[in-house]
């Protein structure tokens, strides 16, 4: 399972967006706030606060149908099929800055850009949980007629740990204490399985995360987290 949330993106530059938008926007972590340009075809320009490495990338909520990446003369090319894709470099590459050409047949608009490294967390168990909340508020009249406001539904996924290394422990550790429940980020639970467990943009959806050692010798451990869409 990857998971994206170290972005080390500082500062973009791009041609003009329509009145009340701003390229900030597409840095911002409520994912449908979109940067909306005026042309069918754009060109940004992104720099980092230092030389880092980076090895993916991903680009979320766009109307664009193909985009073109080109990082230190590196060029990566592909069409755009999914609300969130991701591409993960066959090898990291240091750099300061990138340029991203984004077309559609449509103006461009743009959601999410991440350029940074992934962090690969442990295998999980073979049986995660998805799910659905729905978070609509209903009420009956005095007659038993339902009535209220619906909302959107937000995905849920979930997993176990049933045998950690202490290693493995701390990877995700490290990661809770970074985005803890409220920053969202990419997750990728099968990278290899796009069509049946699709990238989500999600936060942590728990409030206390326990891990226990197991009844064997040497440390060993099981626990769980549970995830959910962020929009």
């Amino acid at each position: 399972m990857n998971v994206y949330y170290n972005n080390w993106i500082a500062a973009l530059e791009g041609p003009d967006v329509k009145q009340g938008s701003l390229v900030s926007y597409i840095l911002d972590p409520m994912l449908e706030l979109t940067a909306e340009f005026k042309d069918r075809k754009i060109s940004l320009t992104g720099k980092l606060d230092c030389v880092s490495t980076v090895d993916s990338f991903c680009i979320a909520n766009t109307n664009a149908l193909d985009y073109r990446l080109e990082i230190k003369g590196e060029v990566f090319e592909k069409d755009i099929e999914n609300y969130i894709t991701i591409l993960n470099f066959d090898k990291s590459i240091i750099t300061g800055s990138f340029t991203l050409e984004l077309a559609g047949i449509e103006p461009v608009y743009l959601g999410h850009l991440f350029l940074g490294q992934k962090t690969v967390l442990p295998r999980f168990g073979v049986e995660p949980e998805t799910g659905m909340a729905i978070r609509g508020e209903s009420s009956r009249s005095f007659g038993g007629q339902a009535f209220g406001i619906k909302r959107k539904t937000l995905s849920n996924f979930s997993v176990n740990y049933p045998r950690l290394t202490n290693e493995e422990r701390q990877t995700i550790l490290e990661y809770i204490e970074a985005v803890q429940n409220i920053e969202p980020h990419v997750i990728d639970p099968y990278p290899d399985a796009k069509d049946e467990f699709s990238p989500m943009y999600a936060t942590l959806n728990v409030s206390d995360v326990q891990m226990t050692k197991r009844n064997e010798s040497g440390f060993y451990f099981n626990g769980s987290l549970a995830w959910q869409e962020a929009r």
